[in-house]
C-alpha cells in the first residue's frame, strides 16, 4: 500500500510540475551554460536525470570535438539503471525519449541494429507515458509520421490503421505544439519539418508560429535557421541571406555552421562565385559531420568547369564521391550530378539549364524564360534527359510565377520523356502536378500522379518525394467529386 500511494504521489506530482519551457528554448538555442543553469530550477529528480541527458545529446548531435560524442554514450551508461528503474514507473515518456535519443545516435554512427532496438525500447515505454504530457504527445505524433513513412510490408505489421497515421499525427502535434506546454519550443520546430514533408502548409504553420512563439521572444538558433531555409526555399533569398548571416556572427556558428553552406548557395543562385567558395570553404573548415560537405564540393567543381578550370572542377567531384554513409538528400543529389559530370561534363545545355533555374530562384522570371526560349526552339534536337530537364525547368518556373495551366503542361510532359539519368526530375514533376491538381479540387488526376511519385521517388531513392507523394495521397483518396442535385422538372 506504502509503494502504491508513493507511486501515485510521484505521478500526480508529475502531472503539477513539469519541465521549464526555457530549458527546452535553451537546448534549441545550443546555449548549453544557459540549460545548465536551467537545472539549478529544477526540483524533480528524474525531470534533472532528463535534462542532463540531453544536454548530453545535445551535445553529441552537434559536437564540436569527438569527445562529445563519447561522453554522451558514457552519460546514457550512467542512467541507464537510473531511468529503467526509477523514473520509468512515474514518467515513462522521459523513459521513451532517452531511449529516442539514443536511436539518433546510433543512427548518426551507422549502427543500424543498436538504432532499431533503442526506437523499438522508445515506443515500449511510450506505450505507457503519461497521456496529458506534451512529451508523450510528441513523440506519438512522430512515430506516426514513422509509421507513415515506411513503406510496404512494413506498414502491415505495425500498430494502427495506414488511413489514420497523418490524421493521428495531426491531432498529437496540436497537443505537443500547445503555445503553454514545455514542448512549445521544441515541437512547433519538429511540426514545422514534418509539415514541410508532408503537407503544403508549412508556410502558414510559419505564420502561426510568430504568432504564438516569436511575439515577445527572439527564435533560439536553430528556429532561426529553420526560417532562413524556408525563406531559401521560397525564393526570398535577401531575407535568408540576412538570417543566414545574422547566425554566422553567434558563437554556435562552430557547433552548427550549416548557415554557411545555404550562404554559398545562395550567392551561387546570384552569381557570386567568389562568394560562394569563401562560405563554402568556411563551412568545411568548421564542419565535424558529413552532412554538406559532399554537396558543396559537386557545387564547387561546377563552378571551377564554368570558369574553365577543368583539371580543378574533376578534383572537386571526385572528392564529392568520395563520402559514404549517411548522407543526407541534398549530398545524395550532388553526388549524382557530380557522378554524371565525371563522365560527362555539363555542355552548353546543361549550363543553360541552371543559369534559368538560378534565376527562377530569384524570382527573375522573365529573364529564365528568355534563357530557355534557345532550348524551346531546338527541344526536337535534346536528348531525352535533356528533354525531361527542359520541360521540368518550365514547370518550376510556371509553378513559381504563379501560372498553373502552363505548370501542369510542363510538368506532364516532363513524365512522358524517355529518361535515364533525370528520372529523379520526373519524380518531381510528378509530385508537384499531382499537388497542383489538388489545389484545383481535381481528385483523380491528383491521385494518379501521386501514385506515380511514389513509384519513381522509390525507383531512384529520393524518400523526400515518396513521403510527401504518400502523404498527399492519403489526402486525397477518398475525396469525390460533388454530385450536382438532380434537375427540378
Amino acid at each position: 500500500m506504502r509503494l502504491f500511494s508513493i507511486r501515485w504521489l510521484l505521478i500526480w506530482s508529475s502531472g503539477l510540475w513539469a519541465q521549464r519551457a526555457s530549458f527546452l528554448y535553451a537546448l534549441w538555442d545550443l546555449d548549453f551554460e544557459a540549460a545548465e543553469r536551467e537545472i539549478a530550477f529544477e526540483w524533480n529528480g528524474s525531470y534533472i536525470t532528463w535534462d542532463q541527458h540531453r544536454i548530453a545529446f545535445f551535445r553529441a548531435v552537434f559536437p564540436v570535438e569527438p569527445a562529445e560524442r563519447k561522453a554522451f554514450w558514457e552519460a546514457t551508461d550512467l542512467y541507464e539503471r537510473q531511468f529503467e528503474r526509477q523514473i520509468a514507473s512515474a514518467l515513462p515518456e522521459l523513459v521513451a525519449d532517452m531511449y529516442a535519443q539514443r536511436a539518433v545516435v546510433y543512427a548518426l554512427e551507422s549502427s543500424w541494429v543498436s538504432a532499431g532496438w533503442a526506437a523499438w525500447q522508445s515506443w515500449r515505454y511510450l506505450q505507457r507515458g503519461l497521456a496529458g504530457d506534451p512529451l508523450t504527445a510528441q513523440w506519438q505524433g512522430l512515430w506516426q509520421v514513422i509509421f507513415a513513412t515506411l513503406p510496404p510490408p512494413y506498414s502491415k505489421w505495425l500498430p494502427g490503421k495506414p488511413d489514420l497515421r497523418w490524421e493521428a499525427a495531426h491531432s498529437a502535434f496540436q497537443k505537443a505544439t500547445a503555445s503553454d506546454s514545455y514542448t512549445a519550443w521544441e515541437s512547433n520546430l519538429l511540426y514545422f519539418f514534418v509539415l514541410r514533408n508532408f503537407d503544403t502548409m508549412a508556410g502558414a504553420w510559419l505564420d502561426t508560429c510568430r504568432v504564438r512563439l516569436f511575439r515577445h521572444a527572439s527564435p533560439p538558433y536553430l528556429w532561426r535557421f529553420a526560417l532562413g531555409l524556408h525563406a531559401f526555399e521560397e525564393g526570398h533569398l535577401s531575407q535568408a541571406e540576412s538570417l543566414f548571416q545574422g547566425l554566422t556572427r553567434k558563437p554556435q556558428i562552430t557547433r552548427f555552421p550549416y548557415p554557411y553552406y545555404w550562404l554559398g548557395k545562395l550567392y551561387l543562385y546570384r552569381g557570386e562565385a567568389q562568394k560562394a567558395r569563401e562560405m563554402w570553404l568556411s563551412f568545411v573548415q568548421r564542419q565535424r559531420q558529413p552532412f554538406g560537405v559532399a554537396a558543396q564540393y559537386s557545387w564547387r567543381g561546377f563552378l571551377a568547369w564554368i570558369e574553365g578550370d577543368t583539371t580543378e572542377a574533376k578534383k572537386y567531384w571526385e572528392t564529392a564521391l568520395s563520402y559514404s554513409g549517411l548522407l543526407w538528400e541534398e549530398d545524395r543529389l550532388a553526388q549524382d550530378l557530380a557522378k554524371k559530370w565525371l563522365q560527362k561534363p555539363p555542355d552548353s545545355v546543361e549550363k543553360r539549364l541552371w543559369a534559368a533555374r538560378w534565376l527562377l530562384h530569384q524570382k527573375a522570371y522573365l529573364q529564365a524564360q528568355d534563357t530557355l526560349e534557345p532550348l524551346r526552339v531546338a527541344v526536337a534536337r535534346l536528348s531525352g534527359d535533356q528533354r525531361t530537364a527542359l520541360y521540368y525547368t518550365y514547370g518550376r518556373l510556371y509553378h513559381r510565377w504563379g501560372k498553373e495551366e502552363p505548370a501542369r503542361f510542363a510538368y506532364y510532359q516532363a513524365t512522358r520523356q524517355v529518361a535515364q539519368e533525370n528520372r529523379w526530375m520526373q519524380a518531381y514533376a510528378a509530385l508537384y502536378l499531382a499537388q497542383l491538381y489538388e489545389r484545383a479540387g481535381d481528385w483523380h488526376p491528383a491521385r494518379l500522379y501521386y501514385t506515380e511519385a511514389q513509384q519513381i521517388g522509390a525507383a531512384v531513392g529520393r524518400t523526400g518525394v515518396v513521403q510527401k507523394a504518400k502523404a498527399g495521397y492519403e489526402r486525397v483518396k477518398n475525396k469525390r467529386y460533388p454530385v450536382p442535385a438532380e434537375a427540378r422538372r
